[in-house]
């Protein structure tokens, strides 16, 4: 039987292990361990949030190389499969219900490395070569390990899933923290500047771009091989209890039902079309902030700077905003991220116009703060809402609405973004994150929150205290 401890803040924690490399850890070390590693591989699998930092050296160099017409947004798509594919989040998601989460990051990380490494031959080859090595292989790695290690993670926490989840998600939104300035560092070590097009035309820099997937590759192995070692599982199968989707912290008994049922519900048609509008909005503002701001400004060290600094924002924003839903719900805390992601998204237009270095890189920083919150609120809500022994499964799906934004905001970077230029399309950013809080609205008035809010209901009057926390 499992053993449980009581924290003020974290709740019961499961202690006991089958794990081999666990159990010979202190029994109180153990469920910190598992983040730690987590973590830790987590950070390697954040190079998608380097896009932003990245493309402008990537389409700069395909310029000089072969594609001498190329445009910035034709790049958007790389960061659209980076963003995951839905194919590995369900596989990881399979791998890690039927052989452990070490088994699914180990597959996961293995493929991921080999795709980013692999890119350094790709990328002098052709634009798809290096879609298919860093934006297919890569991405399915990556898919795989972000869903085998985050459900593995939650269940050490069973009482605060959406912290745990955070703290994990956290890790992947921290790396560019690392990997912005390496980048940049090796890149462009003398802060060399765009021409009157934003593209860079100095050789020495742009012969240095392929290596750079090589050091990054060394870098990923060798924080993958020391995290890997704590991801393991808890003894036996830690309950979960379902929590109200729209709000109170009481917790409910509620059947878990099979996938497809699941998939089948108003629920997660509301959850899978706002998660769509965020993650366009995500996309977005995330790969083309740095293009944007090389209208005014000028060095490239300081805009690889607030790529790093916001993703202290993005990593931190994380654990806040699991927390927040947490203690609070799923409506208030998305409800926040979509409100403010719109008012910064409406704002871009304004911070050019002031052209003030210190004023983007705060607003900036803000937008992947509501990026952390988008990827920190969807996993606890698939959690609560479809049981824990879906979870993986289910957010695989969900997940899918990651690669329908992709679609559509590489069509609107393609075709639109020549036309409309870089201040209508931030417009058109806000209102998907509109769209999105209208969704988050509506959500408690679908069947699985209808079913969440009767059950609680028989839950209250069963209670012997008899003690009302629906309101």
């Amino acid at each position: 039987m499992s053993c449980f401890t009581c924290s003020s803040f974290f709740g019961r924690l499961p202690m006991e292990t089958d794990d081999p490399i666990l159990k010979r850890l202190p029994r109180g070390a153990r469920p910190w361990a598992v983040l730690v590693g987590g973590v830790m591989c987590m950070v390697t699998f954040g190079i998608v949030y380097t896009c932003g930092n990245l493309l402008p050296y990537l389409v700069s160099y395909f310029r000089w190389k072969m594609y001498p017409d190329m445009r910035t947004g034709q790049l958007i798509w790389l960061q659209t499969l980076l963003s995951g594919l839905p194919m590995g989040m369900v596989i990881g998601g399979l791998v890690e219900r039927k052989f452990g989460g070490r088994a699914g990051a180990l597959l996961g990380s293995i493929i991921y490395t080999i795709g980013v490494g692999s890119t350094f031959y790709s990328i002098q080859h052709s634009y798809a070569a290096t879609l298919l090595t860093m934006g297919g292989i890569a991405s399915v790695g990556s898919s795989i390990a972000y869903s085998s290690i985050l459900p593995t993670a939650q269940r050490w926490f069973p009482d605060n899933v959406g912290l745990a989840g955070g703290i994990i998600i956290g890790g992947y939104g921290c790396g560019a923290f690392i990997l912005s300035p390496l980048q940049t560092t090796f890149i462009n070590p003398l802060d060399y500047r765009v021409n009157d097009q934003g593209f860079f035309t100095q050789e020495d820099l742009l012969e240095r771009v392929p290596y750079v997937f090589i050091v990054m590759s060394i870098f990923f192995t060798v924080f993958q091989s020391i995290g890997l070692i704590f991801i393991g599982q808890p003894e036996g199968d830690i309950h979960v209890e379902t929590e109200n989707l729209i709000g109170t912290n009481s917790e409910i008994r509620v059947e878990q039902a099979r996938v497809w049922p699941q998939l089948r519900t108003t629920t997660f048609l509301v959850l899978f079309l706002s998660l769509t509008c965020n993650a366009v909005w995500v996309q977005l503002t995330s790969g083309l902030y740095k293009a944007y701001g090389q209208q005014f400004i000028d060095s490239d060290f300081f805009l690889s700077l607030i790529g790093s600094i916001s993703s202290i924002f993005n990593a931190g924003s994380r654990v806040f905003w699991g927390a927040i839903a947490d203690t609070t719900s799923y409506q208030f805390s998305m409800s926040i991220v979509c409100s403010l992601g719109a008012v910064l998204a409406f704002s871009m237009p304004l911070v050019k116009m002031v052209s003030n270095d210190v004023l983007f890189l705060a607003t900036v920083c803000l937008m992947f703060s509501c990026i952390g919150g988008t990827f920190s609120i969807f996993p606890y809500i698939t959690h609560k809402c479809f049981s824990k022994a879906n979870f993986s499964v289910m957010y695989g799906f969900l997940q899918c609405a990651v690669s329908v934004a992709g679609l559509i905001a590489g069509l609107i970077s393609t075709h639109a973004l020549s036309e409309i230029g870089f201040e209508y399309l931030f417009i058109v950013c806000g209102c998907f994150m509109l769209t999105s809080l209208f969704l988050t609205f509506i959500v408690h008035k679908t069947d699985l929150a209808q079913l969440l809010v009767s059950a609680e209901r028989e839950h209250l009057e069963e209670d012997e205290n008899g003690y009302q926390v629906y309101q």
